[in-house]
């Protein structure tokens, strides 16, 4: 990921080396997909936010920095704000929590119609029943009328 790096006391300043060809295993978007809030088996509609996350860049004021144990963080030298996770990771955070509302308010705006389609369906029967008795109720005795 880094190649380039400066020394700033005992931090190592790297530089982000992006590949915009690369290409992530499903192992990977998977992980991923964990990382920002998704179950990849429960939410597979959801995995494109993944695919699309682990691949971001870098925005530009942020740097890979590495610490004395080896451990890689963020750091945006415009703000002086340190992060472990990559910087666009919270904002992909939010696209998954923005993409459950807004298929949960597509959702629930599908069940009511289908509530009231089902209700209208049972009304139409029971308007046909009631007509069937008072068909019944004016024939003449023996004949019936088909069922």
């Amino acid at each position: 990921m880094t190649t380039a790096a400066l020394r700033i006391g005992d931090q190592l300043i790297l530089e982000e080396d992006y590949d915009e060809n690369y290409i992530p295993t499903e192992q990977e978007i998977h992980e991923y997909a964990r990382e920002i809030g998704i179950d990849p088996n429960l939410e597979p509609e959801l995995l494109w936010l993944a695919r699309e996350g682990i691949v971001a860049p870098l925005p530009p004021e942020w740097k890979p920095c590495q610490d004395v144990t080896g451990d890689v963080y963020y750091f945006n030298f415009s703000t002086g704000q340190s992060t472990w996770d990559h910087p666009c990771d919270e904002h992909y955070r939010q696209l998954v929590a923005q993409e459950r509302e807004r298929a949960q308010s597509c959702h629930s705006r599908a069940t009511p119609a289908i509530s009231r389609s089902a209700f209208i369906g049972s009304k139409k029967d029971r308007e046909k029943k009631k007509k069937k008795k008072e068909k019944k109720k004016k024939e003449p005795l023996g004949l019936k009328a088909p069922g």
